[in-house]
């Protein structure tokens, strides 16, 4: 019996432990580091951001992943001229997701650039060019531009946006959809957000300037034809350089010889 007793105090004393170790709260603030190797090279992407951001981290400090997706307000990544970010709150207004994933080959061919973001639709698909924008159709309600060689642009951008139809605008045109690379061999997703009055007004925002994007919306309401605005594309591609700044200042390089290194110790 005391053999058993033992026993059972040692059980109750470890499922303690553990419902202790469960339910205590994280700090939201605390670095969490997730590792990204690359499919198409020896790199390794090391990116550092506050457990609130984290989707799938769970208790872990660190972890290793095939995607990251990362939680931010609508805002962060929406005309912030200065460089605002907070930890994802409803209170703030909308979360959106971002997702970092490595590049894969296509048809077992390594494809890089500008000529990634064409997938899976392909290139010869494009219905109207003029120099460093191509325009393609997706469907009956959506269409994409392929940015490239812009004035101060370091990477290819994709902006996937709704069209306009006979049943006028609606919320879905006031979000756009990014896609760009970053360190050559990585794939960054993220939506940009108009950030009107009424939105601003409701979430007591004030510093985003998101004007490139309304005035998107406003020539795609009118015409369509936003190929005749590379001003307001521009303004897409400087927000683009930003948010590209952003993920550089939370993430290091290595090889995949130092990560394996790394998950020895």
């Amino acid at each position: 019996m005391t053999m058993l007793r033992f026993i059972g105090i040692f059980i109750l004393n470890t499922i303690g432990i553990l419902v202790i170790g469960c339910t205590e709260p994280k700090d939201p603030d605390e670095p969490v580091t997730a590792y990204i190797p690359a499919e198409i090279s020896d790199k390794v992407y090391v990116a550092t951001f506050p457990r609130c951001n984290h989707n799938d981290a769970g208790d872990l400090d660190e972890f290793s992943t095939k995607s990251l997706v990362l939680s931010f307000q609508a805002k962060t990544f929406s005309g912030n001229i200065n460089g605002d970010y907070h930890c994802p709150s409803e209170d703030l207004g909308m979360v959106f997701r971002a997702t970092v994933r490595p590049l894969y080959k296509r048809d077992r061919t390594i494809v890089t650039g500008r000529k990634y973001l064409y997938f899976p639709y392909g290139e010869d698909r494009a219905v109207e060019q003029v120099p460093n924008v191509e325009s393609f159709y997706l469907d009956s309600t959506q269409a994409m531009l392929i940015i490239d060689g812009m004035s101060n642009q370091s990477s290819p951008l994709k902006l996937v946006f709704t069209t306009y139809d006979e049943e006028g605008l609606s919320s879905f045109h006031n979000y756009y959809r990014l896609s760009t690379l970053l360190d050559n061999d990585f794939l960054l997703q993220y939506k940009v957000r108009i950030m009107n009055d009424n939105y601003n007004q409701r979430f007591n925002l004030s510093g985003y300037d998101t004007q490139f994007a309304q005035a998107f919306k406003d020539v795609i309401a009118a015409d369509g034809n936003i190929l005749k605005h590379p001003e307001i594309i521009q303004g897409f591609v400087d927000n683009n350089e930003r948010v590209i700044n952003f993920f550089k200042d939370h993430r290091k390089i290595i090889t995949q010889t130092e990560f394996e290194e790394i998950n020895k110790t």
